[in-house]
């Protein structure tokens, strides 16, 4: 039966002769989370939001058909986390499912092949989940010693943007969204730092609302996670981007893929040549720092992988923020070898220690004047 307790559901055309069937909803409980399987007749789109009073998540899963048994089915769960969990058709082509929550929880989602499932996993906001390694006394003397930096975390895509589809099912907006919150929990335990996520689920969030979100919070340093694509299943490797406000031969295409969804144009923020002069150079040793540290760590595991080094792009997010910032692409979603790892959380948490360790690195060398200032402030309103 239709809920009347979410938005109303969004769907295009639908052809219901060759819509993907949900074929059943499972659940399980474990000591530290509660997991709802979503299982699928084939690769679907879906969104993900989660609402308030009461507290709910409910994920809608576009041009798909409910199985006849499923339509207003009802699983009571009861645990700490899950009141229980409502199944319904709102309309034809859209599939919701309703996960009513407990206070006090995270979720995470993946799209899994072999079979195809949507596999939602609920814990408590101080769930074992997310590795922190506490601070180490090498970590506990940089603290000592770097200044506290408010630093702006932006995991690329979101919610309708899926960022790149792996050939095995796997999704970028969910990888890097794991990975940021990962990177977050250790700049927060071992630096020290007041940290700031552009979005903290799975909804997306314009370009141009990124950068402002840094610009307004006078952040240090922007960082945006994302993972690669190439029509080549062989290319694999790491990069790191910034931006000198023009765009480097060869930045073309992936400029065009990461600024997907802009409806307007942004314009740079306003600086002076100075400012500007130290935000390029600030963010170039960013990037140098963040890519040493990729490469470094993930060749230690896998030597084939490919240093394709620090470059320049236009992206909306490097050009229309006020302070040092960097685009960060971990690994390739389109290579059948990277999506296999991009799957394990040991990899994610290598990625994410990483990327601490470049941060860290950077944070740790002079610096010139903080950048970030309520008066600069992109003009792309």
């Amino acid at each position: 039966m239709a809920d009347d307790t979410v938005p109303e559901a969004q769907t295009g055309d639908v052809h219901p002769a060759v819509l993907p069937i949900v074929t059943d909803v499972r659940h399980w409980s474990s000591s530290d989370a509660s997991t709802v399987a979503i299982d699928l007749g084939d690769q679907v789109q879906y969104e993900a939001h989660r609402l308030n009073s009461p507290e709910r998540i409910y994920f809608d899963l576009h041009d798909t058909k409910l199985a006849p048994n499923l339509s207003g089915k009802t699983i009571e769960v009861g645990d700490t986390l899950l009141t229980r969990v409502r199944v319904a058709q709102p309309m034809a082509g859209v599939t919701r499912v309703v996960l009513e929550t407990k206070g006090g929880s995270n979720f995470s989602v993946s799209l899994e092949p072999n079979p195809y499932r949507l596999v939602v996993q609920v814990r408590g906001q101080h769930s074992s989940e997310i590795e922190t390694a506490s601070a180490s006394r090498d970590d506990l003397q940089l603290r000592a010693h770097v200044p506290k930096f408010r630093i702006v975390l932006d995991a690329g895509h979101g919610g309708w943007d899926l960022g790149t589809v792996g050939r095995r099912g796997l999704l970028e907006k969910d990888v890097v969204l794991e990975i940021a919150r990962r990177l977050g929990r250790l700049l927060e335990s071992r630096l020290g730092s007041d940290v700031i996520f552009t979005r903290k689920d799975d909804a997306y969030i314009p370009l141009d609302q990124r950068a402002d979100l840094a610009n307004q919070t006078q952040a240090d340093l922007f960082v945006s996670i994302h993972a690669n694509y190439s029509d080549l299943p062989s290319a694999r490797g790491v990069e790191t981007y910034y931006t000198n406000f023009f765009s480097a031969p060869g930045s073309r295409e992936i400029e065009k893929r990461e600024n997907a969804g802009m409806k307007k144009a942004v314009m740079p923020v306003s600086l002076s040549n100075l400012e500007l002069r130290d935000k390029i150079e600030e963010s170039r040793r960013l990037a140098a720092s963040v890519q040493r540290a990729l490469y470094g760590t993930l060749a230690a595991q896998s030597p084939t992988i490919r240093d394709r080094g620090v470059k320049e792009a236009s992206f909306v997010v490097l050009r229309g923020t006020a302070m040092p910032s960097i685009l960060a692409e971990v690994s390739f979603v389109s290579s059948p070898t990277d999506e296999q790892k991009l799957g394990s959380s040991t990899y994610r948490q290598q990625i994410a220690e990483a990327l601490y360790k470049g941060i860290a690195r950077y944070a740790a060398a002079p610096h010139r004047v903080k950048m970030a200032s309520t008066s600069a402030k992109s003009t792309g309103e």
